[in-house]
């Protein structure tokens, strides 16, 4: 049991590894079916609750994605595949290397479903390349004409250390209900 909660929040937080007054920001432009986004890196996820219970999880990932699909490749600390979680239009899957297999509708609905957190996926592929969306943001920050700070969502995005693709550390953060969630992603390439 003990295992599959860390798989479940393995396979959440990498999802993520994953938003009064709003600017909105330009959305990006769509991929052609030629082009492709791929990085790598590690995360952490801590979920600190109002009673005083903790959850915290580690890995790594390796994110690759086309106009057509998003391929996410959950790693244990060790490098071993836990799941890989496949996005389409079609919705989100999540296979184990056992065959086990989750499905729905979105990713995000699929981490919470896994493990009743909200991480938010869905945000993480724009914010992976430096940029907001097109969903309404608050509190914008920005340095060097490249976004630095943000609220989206319900979630506060601290981006850093930019290359050529986008951030390589991204801090997610967001209060709810009875519990914190925090997220941590180190982009190694």
């Amino acid at each position: 049991m003990v295992v599959t909660r860390m798989l479940r929040s393995l396979a959440a937080s990498a999802m993520v590894m994953t938003l009064a007054a709003c600017a909105v920001a330009p959305a990006p432009a769509p991929m052609s079916s030629t082009e492709s986004f791929q990085r790598s890196g590690r995360f952490a996820l801590n979920v600190d609750r109002a009673d005083g219970s903790k959850d915290a999880v580690q890995g790594g990932f390796l994110w690759q994605q086309t106009a057509q699909q998003l391929q996410l490749d959950l790693n244990n600390p060790m490098g071993t595949v836990l799941a890989r979680v496949t996005v389409t239009d079609q919705g989100a899957r999540l296979q184990r290397p056992n065959g086990e297999i989750e499905e729905a509708a979105s990713p995000d609905q699929l981490v919470e479903q896994l493990i009743g957190y909200v991480i938010p996926v869905e945000g993480m592929r724009d914010w992976l390349k430096g940029q907001t969306g097109s969903r309404p943001v608050s509190d914008l920050q920005q340095e060097q004409q490249r976004p630095s700070y943000f609220q989206q969502d319900g979630w506060r995005v601290r981006m850093q250390r930019y290359d050529d693709l986008g951030p390589r550390l991204l801090q997610m953060n967001r209060n709810q209900a009875q519990q914190a969630i925090s997220v941590r992603v180190v982009v190694d390439y």
